[in-house]
């Protein structure tokens, strides 16, 4: 099956570059010309773009951005187009399946990828890094939250939603939950496990199904906080004891936030966005010149990664996150 899709992303590459909109822009002035390949348009990944664009800007860099709408072989269009022109690349790859195919589309210019973690396999000091947060932690902290308020119990009810099968924040996520309740000693039954996509309704629509069969549950576990809060409505409309259940989310978006303030959520982790973007824009920057990131805050010794750390919310502390 890998083979069939590589063949047929290889054959689709020619053609959608004349699709894809990307413009190359020539490198003058010694200005820095970054290109943002994106996995979506939407309201997350656009305001992403937004972001960036005000961190280049406030580096003398020169910005654009295309939109892949999750399809491998615009992607990699997009790419092959904009290198020639752009100084540096930041990619949040639509699958890391393909990574090897996006480094050869940027030819000789490095990229920073963000959003989506490619293998470790793939990336190169000084050439090839990712910047984001560990978000195996993010999961790790989900775990110990509950593990905190069910200090008292030796059996705990776990519904986990998952972001997309093919995003590493939900992998890592979901990974540092299990490992860290596992290793409590306690028995934990995974009463529900799916992946919701990220999607407030799609968390809802589940969890109403599962209240129907009237299992037993604890607590939700959402790789994000749209999710926990979907599911959250689920409960409330269903008439349940919301006092008896924990709603676990992660980003410490406005509406998780929120969410904790009005007692609807009871934990989230904020990811600081803000500062992936300009430890990205600082990376791209950097490596365009030929310079190493070491000296960029929370870089890796290995020279591939910038991690950010997380910070754990609950109501003791939400105020300062809002």
């Amino acid at each position: 099956m890998m083979k069939k899709t590589k063949a047929v992303f290889m054959a689709s590459v020619m053609a959608v570059m004349f699709l894809s909109g990307c413009q190359s822009k020539s490198v003058s002035n010694g200005r820095v010309n970054i290109y943002y390949a994106a996995i979506e348009s939407g309201d997350y990944y656009e305001g992403w773009a937004d972001q960036l664009k005000e961190q280049a800007q406030k580096q003398g860099a020169d910005f654009e951005v295309g939109y892949a709408e999750k399809s491998i072989e615009t992607q990699a269009a997009q790419i092959k187009s904009a290198a020639e022109g752009s100084s540096v690349i930041l990619c949040g790859p639509v699958s890391a399946d393909i990574v090897s195919e996006l480094k050869a589309a940027a030819k000789d210019t490095p990229i920073v990828f963000i959003n989506n973690a490619p293998d470790d396999s793939q990336l190169e000091k000084d050439r090839y890094i990712y910047v984001a947060s560990d978000e195996y932690m993010a999961g790790q902290y989900q775990a110990e939250y509950i593990l905190q308020q069910y200090a008292g119990r030796d059996e705990i009810n776990v519904a986990i939603l998952k972001g997309p099968r093919d995003a590493s924040g939900a992998a890592g996520r979901t990974n540092g939950l299990k490992k860290t309740l596992k290793a409590s000693g306690k028995k934990i039954n995974y009463v529900f496990e799916d992946y919701a996509g990220w999607s407030s309704d799609t968390a809802k629509e589940f969890m109403e199904m599962f209240l129907k069969t009237g299992s037993p549950v604890d607590c939700v576990a959402a790789n994000n906080d749209d999710m926990a809060l979907g599911a959250a409505e689920a409960f409330e409309e269903a008439g349940y004891d919301m006092d008896s259940v924990l709603f676990l989310g992660v980003d410490a978006s406005e509406g998780g936030c929120q969410g904790i303030v009005d007692g609807r959520m009871d934990f989230t982790v904020y990811q600081p966005m803000s500062s992936q973007i300009a430890a990205a824009v600082e990376a791209a920057v950097k490596l365009s010149g030929g310079e190493s990131v070491s000296e960029i805050d929370c870089a890796s010794e290995d020279g591939k990664y910038i991690l950010l750390p997380f910070e754990k919310v609950d109501a003791a502390n939400v105020s300062q996150y809002q």
